[in-house]
């Protein structure tokens, strides 16, 4: 016979067990999360029919630790699993390019990803809630970023953390065009 306590993970209106997520821990980024990084960021892009195998625009991600450890890239984890991750560094050539001359204390927060089985349990909000918080301390004042339009959860998630569209941009350079939205937050 069970336990009392067994049947506390039943929902009664449902008859089956509920899924409680395991906690996500934010740590930085290791050498070791290397493939992990890159296989996430993969499968997060497909989902969504945002990735593009035959270009070059990943390759930060080849030298994590060059683009992105001084400034801030970090993973989330669920029993040691990365299900999570984002970073954020200077404001690179693009971003610059639609948006113009950035104050020196703009960041550009980049490649927030969450595995697809893994989303819709707060854990993009608990990095971006980290990120924001390491930029605060590295002393940067404002973020910006980019969404494309093939991404609408992401638009939406970030609007909802109040950052706003300052930008756009049609890319060209894939198989299939799309339109590039840059969004910008002032932190607090």
């Amino acid at each position: 016979m069970a336990a009392l306590s067994d049947f506390s993970r039943f929902d009664s209106s449902r008859r089956w067990p509920r899924r409680v997520p395991s906690p996500l821990s934010i740590r930085r980024y290791r050498p070791a999360d290397a493939e992990r990084v890159r296989s996430l960021h993969v499968e997060a892009l497909r989902d969504v029919g945002a990735f593009f195998a035959d270009t070059d625009v990943d390759v930060d991600l080849l030298d994590v630790e060059a683009s992105y450890l001084d400034s801030g890239g970090g993973v989330g984890t669920v029993a040691d699993r990365t299900v999570a991750m984002g970073a954020f560094r200077p404001p690179g050539e693009r971003i610059q390019h639609v948006l113009g001359d950035l104050p020196d204390d703009t960041a550009e927060l980049k490649r927030m990803r969450v595995d697809p089985a893994h989303q819709r349990r707060g854990y993009g909000q608990q990095v971006l809630d980290e990120l924001e918080r390491r930029a605060r301390e590295s002393g940067y004042r404002t973020l910006v970023l980019d969404v494309t339009d093939r991404q609408p959860g992401a638009k939406r998630f970030y609007e909802d953390n109040d950052c706003s569209e300052c930008g756009s941009v049609e890319v060209s350079a894939f198989a299939e065009p799309f339109v590039q939205r840059i969004y910008r937050k002032e932190l607090e």
